[in-house]
């Protein structure tokens, strides 16, 4: 990765796409969910449970960055906003800020982001979508804060540079009881906080010597450790991995390849195991994999577009990316279904690595 690489992001809408879909071992029963109205009705004769039937839907965003449970965040308009319930939302500003932008939003709720001011880039934090954010620390002397995730904790990691992104960059993690502090490994040129886990583990990269280490710090303390060399660490989970675009590191720093990567991404992994990111073919496509396969399959298009990418996945498996229309206009859009994942697979535990 290089050091001015950002990754895309995505996120989950609140509430789920209306939509009939088949009961585990019940091949004669559908249900249709309205609101809070459940009504059975008789299936197919030939109807099939999956847990990959998936239903797609452009969003109302010009781009989603990150989900949780219930809401979307990006920017609408150029504003920052937040998708929720079918609605877009403005999020407050804060006096003398401009060109906001959202990043980060916790499974509680705590959403993360930075804006202008003056000559600085400065990280912002938000208890809710609908609080004035809290400035996370503004130097003034040209800085700029890159903030790329938050747990439900209120803990939120990122990157610093001193003036520009030509510096050499420095994790930092931030609370309002801790305000923010370098977490650059001992020894280290520069390093990178991408992820943090609600556990509170934390997922990046560090420099020595002109070597690149994929990099975990642990709960905490935020010691860090390598985990791997010339990688990088993309993703924490709650077990302790991390994980890159292509390889996992579980909390003895097994390195595995993350499968299928022959010609993909991945973009995101579910605490259930759904993996989600991007083939690249011609045209490339957004694809996932139920639980526990290797077997990737594409997800579906919006109607009248022809290239896709999936950037994040919920416990649920509802998975939020982009889409492309045959004139390369980007949508933000959601994949739903029926059945969530997190009723009928266990979380996979620190000692099971991934497949």
């Amino acid at each position: 990765m290089t050091r001015n690489e950002l990754g895309l992001a995505a996120a989950l809408a609140a509430g789920l796409l209306l939509q009939s879909h088949a009961i585990a071992g019940s091949a004669n029963i559908n249900l249709t969910i309205t609101g809070s109205q459940v009504t059975k009705i008789p299936a197919p004769v030939l109807a099939a449970t999956s847990l990959f039937s998936y239903q797609v839907q452009v969003i109302p965003l010009d781009y989603a960055s990150d989900m949780n449970d219930g809401i979307i965040i990006g920017t609408s308009n150029g504003v920052a906003a937040a998708y929720v319930n079918g609605q877009v939302i403005p999020l407050p500003g804060l006096t003398g800020y401009s060109d906001i932008e959202l990043m980060a939003v916790a499974s509680n709720g705590y959403i993360v982001g930075q804006g202008t001011k003056g000559a600085d880039t400065c990280g912002l934090f938000w208890a809710s979508y609908t609080s004035t954010p809290i400035e996370m620390g503004c130097p003034g002397l040209g800085a700029i804060t890159q903030v790329f995730s938050v747990n439900f904790q209120g803990v939120a990691v990122g990157t610093s540079f001193l003036h520009s992104t030509g510096d050499p960059p420095t994790a930092f993690a931030w609370s309002i009881s801790g305000g923010m502090r370098s977490i650059a490994p001992q020894g280290s040129e520069l390093s990178q906080a991408f992820s943090i886990s609600d556990s509170g583990y934390v997922a990046g990269e560090a420099y020595y010597g002109g070597q690149q280490a994929a990099t975990r710090w642990y709960p905490g303390s935020f010691q860090a450790g390598s985990t791997g060399y010339s990688d990088f660490a993309w993703r924490a989970m709650e077990n302790g991995t991390v994980f890159s675009y292509t390889t996992s590191w579980d909390l003895n720093d097994q390195a595995q390849t993350i499968a299928p990567n022959s010609t993909s991404r991945v973009w995101d992994i579910s605490e259930y195991g759904r993996k989600v990111g991007t083939i690249y073919t011609n045209p490339i496509r957004a694809w996932t994999t139920v639980p526990g396969s290797n077997s990737e399959q594409l997800l579906p298009l919006p109607a009248g577009d022809t290239a896709s990418e999936a950037l994040r996945v919920n416990a649920c498996g509802n998975i939020l990316g982009i889409a492309f229309t045959s004139d390369n206009v980007m949508q933000s859009v959601l994949w739903s279904k029926g059945i969530c994942d997190s009723s009928s697979v266990a979380p996979i535990p620190p000692t099971v690595s991934l497949p």
